[in-house]
Formats: C-alpha cells, sequence, structure tokens
C-alpha cells in the first residue's frame, strides 16, 4: 500500500476497468462533492482521494512505446471521473486559446485512452465523449444504457463546472491542485483472490464500501481462506454479471437498489427478517460463517468433506444471488416476455408498492415449481391488499410486511403451494380490512395531498374505464402510463379549492368525491359549479359528463359521489 499523488498515479499506464466490475454509476450527488473537494483543495496541503486498487495484467505497445497493463478492482468510478474532468478542463482551455496537451497526456496518446471501459459499447461510447468538443453535439447524443446516460451527464457536467472560469492561471491552478494536491491510496495485488482478503481488512478499518460490495469481497475472501481461488474468481464474474443486471434498472440511487435487492435476496434464502440494517453482518455471523473457518481452519484443511460443504455454502448462495439478479431486474423494469404479467407489475408500481413487495414476487419467479403466469393472480391479490389495507384503510406502511416476507421464504423453500399462498394473501386482507372500515375511510378520507397524485389519478382512471364499460362507449384516452405520465391529464376538484370572495369552502374539499380527471384543468381553474357544468357538457369523459345530473355542488353532493366511488372501489377490488 502507498500514497500517491494524482500525476504519479496516471503515470502508471494503461488501465482496464475488468468486465466484472459494475458500470459507471456516479450522479450529480458524488460529482458535487468531487468538485467541492477540489474547490477546498486550494486551502490545504493535500486531500485524501479515496482508494485504488490493481492488478498487473500485462503490457502494451501504443507506437514505439511500451506501457504496464493494470485491471482496476477497486476505484473505478474515481478514476474515470478523473478522465472526465481533464478532458473538460483541456477544451475549456482550448476554448480560451490557452491549451496545453500536457494535461491530456495520461488520457490519450496516439489516439488511444489510457482508461478501456469494461464493455465495448460503453468504451466507445466514453471515447467518443472524450473526443468531440462541441458540447451542443454532445448534449444530442442518445445514450443506450445507464452507465452512458451516466457518462455523458459527468461530460457536461464538468463542462458546465468548467465554464464558471475564463482565467487561464485559474483553470491552471485548479489542474496543478488535482494533479499535486489530490493523493491516493493504491493497493496491487498479484491476483483476483486477494481482493476479498484487502477489502476484509479495509471494512474493519472502517473504510466505507457499500453493503454489496462488501459481501462480494467476504465470498472472495472465504473462498480465500478455503484454498479455492477458482472459486473466488467465480465470484467476480459472476458479480460483474449481477452488477450489469441491476444496473439496467431505472432508479435515481444505483446504491439503494442494491442495498434493497441484497436485503430482498437475504431474506429469502435465510427467512431471517430481524435487523435487516446490515446484511454483510448477518452474512458472516449467520449464513456463512467466518468463526467456523477461522476456528476450524486446520479441521477444514484435513477434512475435504467439510471443507466442501463450506465451499458449496458459498457457491449456493452466490449462484442464488446471480439468478436473483436478473429476475429482479425483470421485475423492476417490467421486462417479461408476458405483457400481461408486465401490465399487472406497472399496476402496483403506479400504486407505489412494487417495492414493498418485491420479496414476495421475486420468491415466486426464482421458484420452478411457479410459472410465470402464475404471478397474475399473486398480483392482482397484492393489488387488493394495497388498495384495501394501504390506500384506503389508512394502515401504517408496513402492516404485514413480516407476514409477507414470511412467505416469501416459504415459497422459495417449497413450503407452500400456490393455491395455498393465494389463500394466505386472502387471510391478510380480511385480517387488516374490512368493509365497512375502507367504506367510510373511501367516503371520509381528505386524499389529495395526502396520497401520491398517481395514486389518485389510478382510481379516476379506472372508474372512467368502469363507466365507458356500463354505458357500452369508448372514447380513446390513452392507457394507464399514458394518463399517469401526461400533465395534460390531470386531477381536478370540482368545487376548486380556491374559492371566489363570499363562498364557503367545502370541509371536504380534497376528499375522493370531489376530484374527476380532466383535460381540462386550466380551462376550469378556480370557477364555480355552475360555470364548470358547460365545460363537463362537452367533455368526452363520462365522469365529467355524470357531473351534469347534479344541480349543485356541496359537502352533501361531494359525500353522495363518495359513496358510489366506494361502492365501485370494493366491487373491483373485493377479495
Amino acid at each position: 500500500m502507498k500514497f500517491d499523488t494524482l500525476d504519479k498515479f496516471l503515470n502508471y499506464g494503461i488501465f482496464t476497468i475488468p468486465e466484472y466490475q459494475r458500470g459507471y454509476s456516479w450522479t450529480k450527488e458524488q460529482l458535487e462533492d468531487f468538485t467541492n473537494d477540489l474547490d477546498d483543495v486550494e486551502f490545504v496541503k493535500e486531500h485524501y482521494a479515496g482508494t485504488v486498487t490493481l492488478i498487473k495484467s500485462g503490457q502494451e505497445s501504443v507506437g514505439i512505446s511500451q506501457f504496464i497493463k493494470y485491471d482496476v478492482v477497486d476505484g473505478q468510478q474515481r478514476i474515470t471521473t478523473i478522465h472526465l474532468l481533464l478532458i473538460s478542463l483541456y477544451f475549456r482551455l482550448k476554448e480560451i486559446n490557452s491549451s496545453d496537451d500536457i494535461i491530456i497526456k495520461n488520457v490519450f496518446y496516439k489516439g488511444k485512452t489510457f482508461l478501456r471501459l469494461n464493455n465495448k459499447e460503453n468504451h466507445e461510447f466514453f471515447h467518443y465523449l472524450l473526443n468531440e468538443e462541441d458540447i451542443s453535439t454532445l448534449r444530442k447524443a442518445i445514450p443506450v444504457s445507464k452507465t452512458q446516460k451516466n457518462l455523458i451527464s459527468a461530460r457536461i457536467y464538468f463542462y458546465n463546472y468548467f465554464q464558471r472560469f475564463s482565467s487561464q492561471t485559474r483553470l491552471v491552478k485548479i489542474y496543478n491542485n488535482l494533479m499535486t494536491k489530490f493523493k491516493i491510496n493504491v493497493f496491487e495485488l498479484e491476483e483476483e483472490s486477494e481482493v476479498g482478503l484487502i477489502f476484509e481488512t479495509m471494512n474493519d478499518r472502517g473504510l466505507p464500501l457499500s453493503d454489496i460490495d462488501k459481501v462480494k469481497n467476504y465470498l472472495i475472501y472465504m473462498s480465500h481462506k478455503l484454498d479455492d481461488k477458482q472459486l473466488a474468481r467465480e465470484i467476480n464474474k459472476k458479480f460483474g454479471e449481477l452488477f450489469s443486471e441491476l444496473m439496467t434498472i431505472e432508479y435515481s440511487s444505483i446504491t439503494k437498489i442494491e442495498n434493497s435487492f441484497l436485503k430482498d435476496c437475504y431474506l429469502i434464502y435465510c427467512g431471517d427478517t430481524k435487523e435487516l440494517n446490515d446484511i454483510h453482518k448477518k452474512i458472516k455471523s449467520q449464513l456463512i460463517k467466518q468463526r467456523e473457518i477461522f476456528k476450524n481452519k486446520s479441521l477444514f484443511d484435513n477434512n475435504v468433506i467439510l471443507k466442501n460443504k463450506k465451499l458449496n455454502e458459498i457457491k449456493d448462495f452466490n449462484n442464488f444471488l446471480h439468478k436473483c439478479s436478473a429476475l429482479y431486474a425483470k421485475i423492476y423494469n417490467q421486462n417479461f416476455e408476458n405483457e400481461e404479467l408486465n401490465n399487472s407489475l406497472f399496476r402496483l408500481k403506479s400504486l407505489g408498492r412494487l417495492e414493498t413487495f418485491l420479496p414476495l414476487i421475486l420468491a415466486v419467479s426464482i421458484n420452478k415449481k411457479y410459472r410465470n403466469e402464475f404471478l397474475i393472480p399473486i398480483l392482482e391479490l397484492l393489488e387488493i391488499y394495497t388498495i384495501r389495507v394501504y390506500v384506503f384503510g389508512n394502515k401504517k406502511s408496513k402492516t404485514g410486511i413480516t407476514s409477507f416476507y414470511d412467505l416469501a421464504y416459504k415459497i422459495y423453500s417449497n413450503k407452500l403451494i400456490f393455491n395455498d399462498l393465494k389463500k394466505e394473501i386472502r387471510n391478510l386482507i380480511q385480517k387488516n380490512s374490512t368493509t365497512t372500515e375502507l367504506r367510510r375511510n373511501i367516503v371520509n378520507l381528505s386524499i389529495y395531498n395526502n396520497k401520491d397524485n398517481n395514486i389518485i389519478k389510478f382510481f379516476l382512471f379506472e372508474y372512467e374505464k368502469h363507466l365507458q364499460y356500463e354505458a357500452k362507449t369508448y372514447y380513446e384516452f390513452g392507457n394507464l402510463s399514458f394518463v399517469l405520465e401526461k400533465s395534460k391529464i390531470s386531477i381536478e376538484h370540482i368545487s376548486p379549492q380556491i374559492v371566489q370572495p363570499g363562498v364557503k369552502p367545502l370541509k371536504n374539499i380534497n376528499n375522493i368525491g370531489n376530484l374527476v380527471l380532466t383535460f381540462g384543468n386550466s380551462t376550469l381553474s378556480n370557477k364555480n359549479f355552475l360555470s364548470k357544468k358547460e365545460y363537463y357538457k362537452n367533455s368526452d369523459l363520462l365522469s365529467e359528463k355524470e357531473l351534469l345530473l347534479f344541480e349543485k355542488w356541496d359537502d352533501k353532493e361531494v359525500s353522495e359521489r363518495g359513496k358510489k366511488l366506494s361502492k365501485f372501489i370494493i366491487d373491483k377490488w373485493k377479495v
């Protein structure tokens, strides 16, 4: 281990990110932290910029020069960021007629990059970002993966950052601070199997790693302790594929996705639902017990059966995580071949509860005895639970959650057949919701501002579909996804939130009985009910047209319409 300036580190040679590493995942939050450190370093002697772990992998000739090649096994996010920053700084200096090729001497050489990404398409995109000077052209580029999206966002971020500076002196000062004051903690290893050993030691000393990285490194470390270097390489490979799968999930935080994935997989695999804040610690102490190996190391050396049993524990869990990652991404992205299944998942996502039931959905998906088609009736029951318990039952956000975790474990361990699973979910619905309470809550709950607008749109959309079905008429106003995503279809307060002077506001202004879908929110604005009826008269939406039956609109009418909606909701989402 040694500390190097960034200038010295970049002179090591060519850096290659292995296939088993996750793609580029830094977002604006991490980029801002980096540039804040760069701004602050002017006032200090040095800045610790993190750890990089390398494995020497050979040599490469570029022109007449020979360069050592290294695989980057940790620190790839930071190295990629630095390359994007340096090229952005170079182009900014060029823009003010002050460019100097020394700034990119370790970024480019004879048309080749000194950093090679772990995927051909991503590396070609990265190469393009390092070559394209025109920011307006860059903004038109179409990324085809989350890695590419993050790469171009970082490139544009640094462009904007350097636009703040027009002085050559200031820009060169930033460059010098970066290269001389930023210190990198460099580990050089002989082979991959040592990676877990290093990181387990680092973790014990308090240096931060993500939860899933800790688990990966622990599994590698245990493989190393049991003298199975091939298994260590297999873990690296499968975790690389796992990271790639999770990177396809459209979500703002890849760290949150990875941590949720790890937690969900652990509770399915082990059935342990208590104290899930530190899964890494749980795995070390309860699943693949570190103490057993340390205490009985000589016994493992001399007992092949016992040693293979422990290695199989590691292999089985590694294979389980790997298999789950592809299904996890399919569930999150609603990307199964069965469109009816995708639609059912989207509905649960629209109600804000896909994550709540992910362990159960994943357990059904991974069990070979459950076909994918089995998920559809299960998802329908989970939708009923969501509506009757969480939305209109007004129960706490984790009501019944431990029971669903228990069901997930039973499914994975083949202790629950399909028909019994449906019975169990129905029992949970009946346990946590009564029709009397549900009816009262639908009519009386102040739902607007207390529930996500997409949840309210969901019900109003379903009610409009119901009215059209009953009337045997059909007006094409889009599917659920269109209604939720398009702002021109909005939630309208029949009695406006802002009333005219002298008019008494309704007590039930935000109840569902006072809400309707409309295309004309801007037209209707804060008009009174009688004025709005002129618009409703020409509406294509039956939920607006039916309001013409009312002569006036006050709390009594809101309650009356609320009761009609409650009958629809209870009938549609019945147990």
